[in-house]
């Protein structure tokens, strides 16, 4: 079937894949303008850019941002239209990872994967996708819990991956050069990604050290209006329940 005559159902509507492609492109393009527009206003004169040269990284902080926040939308967006049930990010990412390579994983190499670090976090979102009968638990030892993808959960990750090639992979595709490009941007990432990383261990490493991790002494602005604990007075008939007998 020609691209053009191509629909896809979105919600109570339904769209035309070209006009959408060409509609994304357009806006991309635009926001690209805008940005650079902005960049002398914005990048330039705020207090993470106090020399010249730091407004560039100024700029890239806040398109990570933005990536984040729009791949966020793009991912529980597509989600929700595939299987009529709105998930956090989060999860959506924790189900895509079960998934990769059909292979059972623990909770504790998904949150290797995705970089993670809360591990209580995974663990509840990966509870949450079993009940959701989206994966199971493996036959294993208790203490080696594995988990893989069920019927259901591979037929939604199955048209999440066949929508997700048929609206952004083709929109990717119209850039010049794509595959030159994303290899490029893959490496940067993954650099400054590693750059971020260290730049984090510094600062954990720093707050043991010292013991803290947040100014000892409030500010003569806050102190006022900071909550203060104060111990309970301790009764003579309390101290007579907590003596030792």
């Amino acid at each position: 079937m020609a691209m053009a005559e191509q629909t896809v159902a979105t919600g109570h509507r339904r769209f035309d894949a070209e006009s959408s492609l060409d509609w994304a492109a357009t806006s991309g393009e635009n926001m690209t303008s805008a940005s650079g527009a902005v960049a002398e206003d914005l990048y330039r004169q705020t207090h993470l850019s106090s020399q010249e040269d730091e407004a560039a990284f100024v700029e890239f902080e806040f398109a990570l941002h933005h990536l984040t926040e729009a791949f966020a939308r793009w991912s529980t967006e597509l989600h929700a239209h595939v299987s009529c049930e709105a998930i956090p990010v989060q999860d959506v990412s924790l189900l895509q990872v079960v998934r990769m390579r059909e292979v059972p994983k623990s909770a504790a190499e998904v949150g290797k994967y995705l970089n993670r670090t809360d591990a209580a976090n995974v663990l509840y979102g990966l509870r949450k996708l079993e009940r959701a009968g989206l994966i199971e638990k493996t036959v294993g030892p208790p203490r080696e819990t594995s988990y893989q993808i069920t019927a259901l959960g591979r037929d939604i990750t199955d048209r999440y991956a066949a929508l997700r090639r048929e609206l952004l992979l083709k929109l990717i595709g119209r850039l010049s050069q794509p595959a030159g490009m994303l290899a490029e941007v893959n490496k940067n990432l993954w650099l400054l990604s590693g750059l971020y990383e260290q730049a984090a261990r510094t600062v954990s490493v720093a707050n043991c050290l010292t013991g803290a991790s947040v100014p000892l002494e409030p500010s003569a602005s806050t102190s006022a209006k900071a909550p203060r604990l104060r111990r309970r007075a301790v009764k003579g008939d309390d101290r007579a329940r907590l003596a030792p007998s």
